[in-house]
């Protein structure tokens, strides 16, 4: 069985470091205001993983969180950023059941690419399309 890979990440200061356990299960880039707005770009780039497969690993007393009720769909969402130096470390959706980071925090390379665009309307019109491959329909 191939061993698991462990991904270190961290904030600016580094006063919040964690590790993501294996590849994330789903990337996406998402072009809504309030990513727009927290990340300080033209879109924030998201990889989802479950709640187990993310463990804090120093500075969790750093964590402070940011309830946000100004979403599209009208749920609440929690953004989660490092006390000390600001950098946005999770969003965790209503429903709670996953942890989404930015690939920016890892420490090193990683050579994943988005698989889908949230709302791509709203994506700035200096920004090129951004390519998917589809995925092709198993035959049963």
């Amino acid at each position: 069985m191939p061993e698991i890979k462990i991904y270190n990440a961290s904030c600016l200061c580094e006063g919040v470091k964690f590790d993501l356990e294996g590849e994330p299960f789903h990337f996406v880039i998402c072009h809504c205001t309030n990513c727009k707005k927290i990340s300080g770009s033209a879109f924030m780039s998201n990889v989802m993983y479950n709640i187990p497969n993310v463990k804090i690993t120093q500075g969790a007393d750093m964590i402070k969180s940011y309830a946000d009720g100004k979403t599209l769909s009208g749920n609440t969402i929690t953004r989660t950023f490092c006390s000390n130096c600001g950098t946005t470390l999770f969003i965790i959706p209503a429903a709670g059941d996953i942890y989404i980071t930015h690939p920016a925090l890892i420490n090193g390379k990683v050579d994943w690419k988005p698989k889908k665009e949230f709302h791509g309307n709203d994506r700035w019109a200096w920004i090129k399309d951004v390519e998917f491959r589809t995925k092709d329909k198993q035959k049963l």
